[in-house]
């Protein structure tokens, strides 16, 4: 059985496959990031989302942009990219574009329930089609404007699109749409823009910040006056895209001026979209980030993370001590 169907399906994979290379050459991104054809190695730890408590946050690095999160109850995943490779899926026969460096930690299956999706902006490693397919349709999915149309056919029934400052709330979680510094279009030139959304999640005055990729922008210092425990951001693919993705070092200060206690670096080390070594973005950042750096938390790919008590008293009973502790 031919998988690739008709001599017309097979001539525009031959067509996708030569526009993907062509555009990776104009690029200058590396040679091996369409061509490789093995993931180089397994991850470096596992999750057990199933051992998880209701009553704590705790956070998974799936790689990528990809958080698995326990949200006081609320089952929340972020640009889940699930599968071996990024990029053009054909009617889930196959996908074109870069393959994983490190396995995913869990399978669709493995990452069990799944109450709400949040999905950044449009680019094809943060809306993938068949991880999408994967996941539960009963969650609700949360998205920036115009991505309802490539998110409603793959059968959820919940798609709600948000614009910058509107909220909307999904079992006792209110999510809400801020600003960042990027760019909106799924297949450049040509495609819509469908915008891009920072988030930022509140449940029970518990609030944590994740940032879409973005250049370095004084938007998240808005958060300072009622700042997040934790903020999630973009440490990778500034090199040459430093106009569309922060460096380590403007990302150390984007956190610090959200007034977060807690950094967990996302977008690096899973793909190679860019020219920095893979592990380069993480080394800077805790370069960067001196004497504070045991603020950046979960630094592997597949590890997990739970917030101490100490950073949840801050919302009963004030936050006067633990910014005195911070600053010191």
């Amino acid at each position: 059985m031919n998988r690739l169907g008709t001599p017309e399906r097979r001539t525009l994979l031959a067509f996708v496959l030569l526009a993907v290379t062509a555009l990776a050459s104009a690029c200058k991104v590396p040679q091996d990031t369409f061509a490789s054809a093995v993931i180089e190695a397994p991850a470096p730890a596992k999750p057990g989302p199933a051992g998880w408590s209701d009553r704590k946050l705790t956070i998974a690095n799936l790689g990528h942009a990809t958080l698995a999160m326990n949200y006081f109850g609320v089952r929340v995943i972020s640009d889940p990219t699930l599968f071996d490779r990024v990029g053009l899926a054909l009617d889930s026969i196959l996908t074109v574009g870069p393959r994983r460096h490190i396995a995913p930690p869990l399978t669709a299956t493995e990452v069990g329930p799944v109450d709400v999706i949040l999905i950044t902006h449009a680019h094809m490693d943060h809306l993938d089609i068949p991880s999408l397919k994967a996941l539960p349709k009963t969650a609700t999915v949360i998205a920036c404007a115009k991505c309802a149309a490539l998110i409603r056919p793959l059968g959820f029934n919940d798609v709600r699109e948000l614009k910058w400052d509107e909220s909307t709330v999904v079992k006792g979680l209110t999510i809400t749409a801020m600003a960042a510094r990027h760019w909106g279009k799924r297949w450049p030139p040509f495609d819509t823009d469908y915008g891009f959304n920072s988030y930022v999640l509140d449940r029970d005055g518990h609030r944590m910040l994740l940032a879409c990729d973005s250049a370095y922008t004084d938007v998240f210092s808005e958060l300072a006056n009622r700042p997040p425990e934790v903020a999630a951001f973009s440490i990778g693919a500034y090199d040459p895209w430093i106009h569309n993705h922060a460096n380590p070092e403007q990302v150390w200060t984007m956190y610090r001026q959200s007034g977060a206690h807690y950094l967990v670096p996302i977008h690096w080390g899973t793909f190679r979209l860019s020219k920095e070594p893979m592990d380069e973005p993480m080394r800077r950042l805790v370069a960067a980030a001196g004497e504070l750096s045991n603020e950046i938390v979960i630094r592997q790919i597949g590890a997990s993370w739970t917030m101490p008590a100490a950073a949840r008293l801050r919302v009963d009973h004030g936050e006067e001590s633990l910014t005195h502790a911070r600053t010191k």
